[in-house]
């Protein structure tokens, strides 16, 4: 009885997840924290440049990027009053030795790429400066920041966005030193926490263990001049212990505070949750299951 009450628990939960992402993919609807560009709130221009979004989508990152690189190419033939067909686009990119790249989007001005298009009627220079996407039921839903001249060269400006992270960041290092830094994409500061929290622990750990067997040692001897050295040693050590509780307190609220008000990576993505239905087919078989990411 209590199997089968569970059982449907789990696939009643099952079908209303699938339902909510369903209705999420046939909607539209986007994450709440989505980056401002993507509803058409532009940072200021600091450039010769105007600004346009992409829009792609596809089975994978790389199909989105292909997808929204072509509908770019597409807007801006139409801006310049020129018909750009599916030809005409591999032949462009084929000439900018366009790659959609990996599969993670990373803001630094060392991977900012200006394209040009030096053709009859058809001149535009043009730099991805931002990338954000969603994830739902095996679809990549993909917009890409373009800031984009008329043939003119100009010098991109990267937008400043943070992530909004919310109290995330903050609970995940009041548990772990070091995981809301992790989660920021601060990598380095990350491991600089965890690894001083788990030193100064260590260090405390240490000074205590010595400590507590120099006083067990004063208290088997009957030697006063003994025991009194050992006491001596246990004090000492109770020192060091004290200084490794101060740094390893110090640590851990650096670490908190930290978490909780440093700026984080830009975002440039969003998958609506950990847990993750995959339907697949092969050769006629077809099966389910769910992947958790951690």
């Amino acid at each position: 009885m209590k199997n089968r009450i569970f059982l449907c628990c789990f696939f009643t939960a099952l079908i209303c997840y699938t339902g909510n992402h369903a209705l999420f993919a046939q909607s539209g609807a986007s994450h709440p924290d989505k980056l401002p560009w993507v509803d058409g709130e532009f940072p200021a221009k600091r450039g010769a440049f105007e600004y346009h979004v992409a829009r792609g989508e596809g089975a994978t990152l790389s199909g989105a990027r292909n997808d929204a690189f072509s509908g770019l190419l597409a807007d801006l033939g139409n801006q310049a009053g020129v018909t750009v067909n599916s030809q005409t686009i591999a032949e462009i990119k084929s000439s900018l030795n366009y790659n959609a790249g990996s599969e993670n989007y990373q803001e630094s001005t060392s991977n900012v790429t200006t394209h040009r298009i030096d053709r009859e009627g058809f001149k535009a220079s043009f730099t991805k400066v931002s990338e954000y996407y969603e994830y739902a039921l095996g679809r990549y839903l993909l917009w890409e920041l373009y800031e984009v001249s008329a043939g003119a060269a100009f010098t991109a400006v990267i937008p400043e966005y943070t992530t909004h992270y919310g109290g995330s960041a903050l609970w995940r290092s009041m548990i772990i030193p070091g995981w809301g830094q992790f989660h920021k994409k601060k990598v380095t500061k990350g491991v600089i926490m965890l690894t001083a929290e788990v030193a100064a622990i260590s260090g405390l750990a240490f000074c205590e263990l010595r400590r507590s067997d120099n006083w067990r040692k004063s208290t088997e001897t009957t030697n006063v001049n003994i025991a009194k050295e050992y006491r001596n040693r246990a004090d000492s050590w109770e020192l060091r212990r004290n200084i490794f509780v101060g740094a390893a307190a110090g640590v851990y609220l650096w670490n908190v505070l930290d978490a909780a008000m440093a700026k984080g990576k830009l975002k440039y993505a969003w998958v609506p949750d950990n847990l993750n239905l995959i339907t697949n087919g092969s050769n006629g078989y077809y099966y389910c299951g769910l992947s958790i990411d951690f």
